[in-house]
């Protein structure tokens, strides 16, 4: 543990991304910040496992927002640390490979789009159209996600009221609807359908359909990256030294048992061992049930929020399996890095958790950067949506240990998964020289995210997200559990939102 002292301006608890940009913006306005994680690497999902000479992104594995303009290059230019994080464009983005096509989902949209009416001719109209909204509301997205209504005057309110109602149609007719409703809607082609899902296979049909039509416009707007080193991990290593740099700390394997709470204002943090962090304010970029209902304690919290926490819906998790393969990517003349494979065109059953039909994204990131594998050898990530109670818990013995059937489970799906991928690379499983499978159980465990969810509260259809806010005076909330969401530019655009309200209040008190 870092040589910590009694007091500071702001004390964050966990170290991912929404976290480390709150810490090292407030770090940069002259506040003294301790960041607090209980992992030995900062990031959270946006982190990197080194093992055995292979490097691999469990979790997050590409960067958007990277463009001038975007949350994070906007992020790292305030923070001066731009210039340190060296980014490879993806281009193109994604591939979706099914059992009868293969097509590329590259940064020029217009070959995205002619290949798509190739391959269905009778729905070339409703494949334009379908991508024309798309791009349009990757633009209204990037209008309305500037800022945070909690940082708004009147003034500003209105404005933006006007803009959403003005400029905004699209978010406002399909932020009522799922991703799966809408491309079916669109398309009758189940192919089609398939690949407008398989372009985000991370992301569950029931969720608002903006996200996944979002993600889409954001490819062809050519803002998805890889940096050039270090993996994914290069981004929140660059963040804690920008935190560093401006005199604050992060303090990694260190454990917070408590937010202290003194007449409805947060005080400060707890350590595991009985130390106490005393702090003007402070910020939650973990989860949002442990936050409330373990962090603060529910004598603290009304019934109806409490009730709120209990039963709002979590989005679901998934497995995650990590391969260090005696294959030479590179000399096999294999050139694209990220894909997703859909075994099957229909889309419920790419998300039904059965091993044999579950929709794969797969990362070959060692082509990005060699250093992530030895020589002539070569890594493979493989992620599938699973639920968290899948086969009764994963088969977890009755005080939650993982015993012996749930070692056999998680193999089991693992060898599954992986026979479903050597229909795109024959012979897989004969090169495996590294292996390590991470279910929703693992990242449960690991990040203590409820269920080991993946983006926090599941975004509903019409649903909305809570605010940076809470309703502990001088506790506010950074990461996926809070608006906007899912995603690196959603937790950074978190983080940015939480220390604007701690500036915006702190200036107040001068005042």
């Amino acid at each position: 543990m870092a040589n910590l002292k009694s007091n500071y301006d702001v004390v964050v608890v966990g170290g991912g991304m929404g976290g480390l940009t709150c810490g090292a913006l407030l770090a940069k306005e002259g506040l003294d910040i301790l960041v607090i994680e209980r992992l030995p690497s900062p990031g959270g999902y946006c982190s990197s496992l080194r093992d055995e000479g292979f490097s691999f992104d469990p979790a997050v594995g590409i960067l958007e927002g990277c463009d001038k303009g975007g949350v994070v290059y906007q992020t790292l230019t305030e923070l001066n640390v731009e210039g340190e994080l060296e980014l490879i464009k993806l281009d193109p983005a994604n591939r979706v490979v099914g059992t009868d096509f293969d097509i590329s989902v590259a940064a020029r949209e217009e070959g995205f789009e002619d290949d798509l009416k190739r391959l269905s001719p009778g729905e070339g109209e409703n494949i334009h159209l379908f991508l024309e909204e798309c791009k349009a509301l990757y633009r209204e997205m990037a209008l309305v996600s500037k800022g945070s209504l909690d940082l708004m005057g009147l003034g500003q309110k209105l404005g933006f009221m006007k803009d959403f109602l003005l400029k905004c149609p699209r978010l406002r007719k399909y932020s009522g609807k799922s991703a799966k409703e809408v491309t079916h809607s669109f398309f009758t082609d189940p192919k089609l359908r398939a690949i407008m899902h398989g372009t985000a296979i991370f992301l569950d049909p029931g969720t608002q359909a903006s996200i996944l039509m979002n993600i889409i416009g954001m490819a062809a707007n050519e803002d998805i990256y890889y940096p050039k080193e270090g993996g994914i991990q290069a981004l929140p290593d660059i963040m804690v030294k920008a935190l560093e740099r401006n005199g604050s700390q992060i303090a990694l394997n260190t454990t917070v048992s408590r937010i202290l709470v003194e007449k409805g204002r947060a005080i400060g943090v707890k350590l595991d061992g009985g130390n106490q962090i005393k702090a003007k304010y402070v910020v939650s970029n973990i989860d949002g049930k442990n936050t409330f209902l373990k962090l603060i304690g529910e004598e603290h919290l009304s019934p109806k929020f409490i009730k709120e926490l209990n039963t709002s819906k979590i989005y679901g998790s998934v497995v995650s399996i990590s391969l260090g393969l005696d294959m030479d990517f590179r000399a096999m003349g294999i050139q694209l890095s990220d894909l997703s494979y859909c075994p099957t065109n229909n889309v419920d059953e790419l998300f039904s958790g059965q091993p044999e039909k579950s929709g794969l994204m797969v990362k070959l990131h060692s082509l990005l950067d060699s250093a992530q594998a030895p020589p002539g050898k070569s890594t493979m990530g493989i992620v599938a949506c699973f639920p968290y109670n899948f086969n009764n818990y994963w088969k977890l013995a009755n005080d939650g240990q993982k015993g012996k059937e749930y070692e056999a489970l998680k193999g089991g799906v693992a060898g599954k998964l992986i026979a479903s991928m050597e229909k795109v690379v024959p012979g897989l499983s004969e090169h495996i020289v590294y292996k390590r499978i991470a279910t929703p159980i693992t990242f449960e465990q690991a990040t203590l995210n409820s269920e080991g969810s993946a983006m926090g509260w599941y975004p509903l259809p019409g649903g909305k997200m809570r605010s940076q806010k809470t309703p502990i005076k001088n506790l506010y909330q950074a990461g996926h559990w809070t608006f906007p969401g899912g995603s690196v530019p959603a937790v950074v655009a978190s983080g940015r939102n939480a220390a604007q309200l701690i500036l915006k209040e702190t200036q107040s008190l001068v005042l």
